[in-house]
């Protein structure tokens, strides 16, 4: 496993991972918004023998880092995959006040896998989605479950 800093020679195999991870969402980036994110925000990837599997994207804020996506391919998911990109995030974004981030009600493992690293839910959005609302999580760099430091 390796996990590294987003490239623009990242790009193509950034769109083919996030149509396959969001096919169904209309939320799902376009290749001109992950070239975007490439050179303006944190993106890491995570790649598996050489092949891409798995990225997440933080927006800096002026005091927090916003995490806007994770997708891990679907036949990758249930590896450790997902847990492996947000260590690596939280020790090596800067330091900020506090992480947020927004998530689907329904989605219950992206939720627990949240709660494990220390995001508590700060308030329900309602419509977020077109179709759903989201919990609004955020943690401080210190609240990190004692299992997973």
């Amino acid at each position: 496993m390796k996990i590294f800093k987003a490239k623009k020679e990242n790009l193509d195999a950034l769109f083919s991972l996030e149509q396959i991870t969001f096919e169904k969402e209309p939320y799902a980036l376009s290749k001109a918004l992950l070239h975007y994110h490439i050179t303006k925000n944190e993106l890491f990837c995570l790649s598996e023998n050489k092949v891409l599997v798995g990225y997440i994207l933080w927006l800096q804020r002026k005091e927090f880092f916003r995490l806007y996506s994770l997708a891990i391919h679907p036949d990758f998911r249930q590896k450790g995959y997902a847990k492996a990109l947000l260590q690596y995030s939280f020790s090596h974004l800067k330091k900020k006040k506090y992480f947020s981030l927004e998530v689907r009600i329904s989605n219950t493992k992206a939720v627990q896998l949240y709660e494990k690293y220390g995001f508590t839910c700060k308030k329900i959005l309602r419509n977020f989605y077109p179709d759903e609302d989201a919990y609004l999580m955020q943690k401080t760099p210190n609240e990190i479950s004692e299992e997973y430091k």
